[in-house]
């Protein structure tokens, strides 16, 4: 064993095996960097090369580009913008089915980012915004947090539609007191745990879980509520606070759980009774479009109230075929055709990456909050950023109203928002306020 290990290392040792090892590092990362190529598009594209090499030179060539190409692929998906930049935002995008909304995130992030740089940027250098993917998975949202706490140039993040991933990434983050501030993760424990780092411009679901109680009993006139969840953090969350006020104000809920990403919920829907005044389907839009589709199929005629996670035109409009027009959606901010702050913010996203649709102005606002902050900061700390945006104060940008944390990192004065699906959009009807 040790005499073949031996005449390895020697092999290596030779000046061609050596430089033709280099060369299958460089065209591995080279490979790497192109999006969705990995080890077997690398083995394809250095096939015919590899064929006018002698055995030894090509198994050398082949481990130098097999060894780095999953890596550089990462990387690729990790690092975007000018390297070197003395702060950075982290965006994170959740996968699969919530695929759109995190891109809008992200994309709002960097349109933060490249308007500051055009104005030079902050501390004097360049920012560059940092995409990782937590897949709205918490194992994956550990594992890419890790990375980003590992990254000495990023000074804070912004994090996440789903409150399942939030919880354990901020713990993460909290560790290397690195401030985030989500968008979207609306259950109570995302600030209730009293971290310095974790904040939000979202209101909680504690305020959005009653206000959607409160609009179908008092504005609905709603007797009996059919409650949908499916079983993760933030849809129970909501759909707790819902049933919670719904007793509160006299109305009878009745709770139910699906599995999310089924494709058939008539065995379940079947289920409710015919008297039922309404349904609140605290759920993602997918999962609700598909139950306004087939709720019909089990002579069913009833609207459905849904929270933020259905805000989203493609994915709940248009996913279920016309099926929700009527239907009611909590969104977390006002219509921002409305808001006149808001108009250079929805000309410049959408001419760039098209309509604003979810959870951008939220992610966009949460970005300048930190970019002020590192501004007012004077220099690349972690903890002093991250103690500068909880001490964020009447910050106005393109929500019309000012943001403030409170000692727990929550937004003050939370409003809910709400919309009835008209055509191929939302149009606002009402806002709740829940003390």
């Amino acid at each position: 064993m040790w005499d073949a290990a031996l005449i390895a290392l020697e092999r290596f040792a030779n000046p061609l095996h050596m430089g033709m090892l280099m060369a299958g590092v460089l065209a591995g990362t080279v490979i790497g960097i192109l999006p969705g190529l990995g080890g077997i598009a690398c083995v394809a594209i250095l096939l015919p090369f590899i064929y006018t090499l002698d055995v030894n030179t090509a198994m050398i060539l082949l481990v130098g580009s097999l060894a780095v190409v999953h890596t550089s692929d990462t990387i690729t998906s990790v690092l975007i913008g000018t390297p070197g930049s003395a702060a950075a935002a982290a965006t994170i995008l959740d996968g699969h089915p919530l695929a759109k909304q995190g891109q809008e995130v992200a994309n709002a992030v960097k349109l933060a980012a490249e308007e500051w740089n055009k104005k030079g940027g902050v501390l004097g250098k360049k920012i560059e915004v940092v995409e990782a993917d937590d897949q709205g998975n918490p194992q994956v949202g550990v594992s890419a947090a890790e990375k980003v706490a590992a990254d000495p140039a990023i000074m804070a993040a912004v994090w996440g539609i789903t409150s399942v991933t939030c919880i354990p990434v901020s713990e993460v983050l909290d560790r290397v007191n690195m401030a985030l501030i989500s968008p979207g993760c609306t259950n109570p424990k995302v600030t209730d745990r009293g971290l310095k780092n974790t904040n939000r411009v979202c209101a909680r679901d504690d305020a959005q879980g009653p206000a959607g109680a409160i609009f179908a009993v008092q504005d609905l006139k709603a007797k009996k509520i059919a409650i949908f969840d499916d079983g993760t953090t933030g849809p129970k969350g909501v759909a707790d606070e819902v049933e919670k006020k719904a007793k509160q104000l006299g109305a009878q809920p009745l709770r139910y759980v699906i599995r999310a990403g089924d494709k058939d919920f008539r065995a379940i829907l079947a289920t409710i009774p015919k008297d039922v005044s309404v349904i609140y389907a605290s759920l993602w839009a997918p999962d609700a479009a598909l139950i306004a589709k087939q709720l019909p199929d089990v002579g069913l005629n009833v609207r459905l109230i849904g929270p933020d996670g259905q805000f989203e035109p493609v994915d709940y409009i248009q996913a279920s075929g016309g099926a929700a027009e009527g239907n009611y959606v909590s969104f977390l901010v006002p219509d921002l055709k409305k808001i006149p702050q808001a108009a250079n913010f929805v000309k410049a996203f959408e001419a760039k990456y098209g309509p604003v649709s979810s959870y951008g102005p939220l992610a966009y606002e949460a970005a300048n909050i930190i970019l002020e902050a590192i501004k007012k900061v004077g220099k690349a700390d972690r903890a002093a950023v991250r103690d500068a945006v909880r001490a964020t104060k009447n910050y106005r940008g393109i929500l019309g109203v000012p943001i403030s944390f409170d000692e727990k990192g929550d937004v003050t004065g939370g409003v809910i928002y709400f919309y009835r699906v008209k055509g191929s959009g939302f149009e606002q009807i009402k806002a709740i306020t829940v003390k």
